[in-house]
């Protein structure tokens, strides 16, 4: 992971682009941040503390604010970003539901409070991830956004007045071995997720499993993708 992350950021860095990149305490390397940051990059703080406390926000709170001092005593964190947490029933988020705020802890923000959307789910806002290694997506006046050229071309255009690109360097693949070992964890990382949303819809509905939920949806899902590259 750490391999692929330094890759991408020294070429952003070679083409004066910056970006933000987001660390799990499991994933966090000192020598790396300060690398990245180094090379003009922001480094982040990627939480999941409502999660890892299963739901206790005064819990979540004091593991946020240790972690975050954690990381501040390598690099300047300015920014939260909520990481999902599919095999819990608790959203990162919701952590910010009580009187605190990222600017309690001296944050400029939390990434996914700045995504605003019209009833109709319309924004000015282009937003790109490359979850699930399809950026699926649509932009008005380019129509449908799959492949990473599609993304060059939307954002070489110039007609997206503001852009935001999720992606993650950990899951790219440059080699035939990579690609079959990555298309393999995503089958086992999303029939993961279907059963993680079986357990907690069974949760919810008072031991009966929701209808429409099933681990052969998670394959279907990712053979679907498969066949679209």
């Amino acid at each position: 992971m750490g391999r692929q992350r330094r890759f991408a950021a020294a070429a952003e860095a070679e083409r004066d682009i910056g970006a933000t990149y987001y660390f799990r305490t499991s994933t966090f390397d000192p020598d790396i941040a300060r690398e990245m940051e180094a090379q003009g990059h922001e480094v982040g703080y990627h939480y999941e503390d409502l999660a890892k406390v299963r739901g206790s926000v005064e819990a979540a709170h004091a593991r946020f604010a240790d972690n975050l001092e954690s990381f501040r005593e390598h690099v300047d964190v300015r920014t939260a970003c909520s990481h999902g947490s599919p095999l819990s029933p608790h959203l990162n988020t919701d952590m910010w539901e009580d009187a605190r705020t990222p600017e309690d802890y001296e944050l400029v923000g939390e990434a996914y409070s700045g995504l605003e959307f019209d009833s109709d789910g319309s924004s000015d806002l282009l937003y790109l991830s490359d979850t699930g290694r399809d950026w699926s997506a649509h932009a008005p006046g380019l129509g449908s956004i799959r492949s990473t050229d599609d993304v060059v071309a939307a954002v070489e255009s110039g007609t997206c007045p503001a852009l935001y690109l999720l992606a993650h360097p950990s899951r790219w693949a440059t080699t035939r071995y990579q690609t079959v070992e990555r298309t393999g964890w995503d089958v086992a990382a999303e029939a993961g997720k279907i059963a993680a949303k079986n357990a907690h819809a069974v949760q919810r509905t008072g031991g009966r499993v929701a209808e429409g939920v099933g681990i052969a949806r998670a394959i279907r899902s990712v053979a679907t993708r498969m066949s679209r590259e």
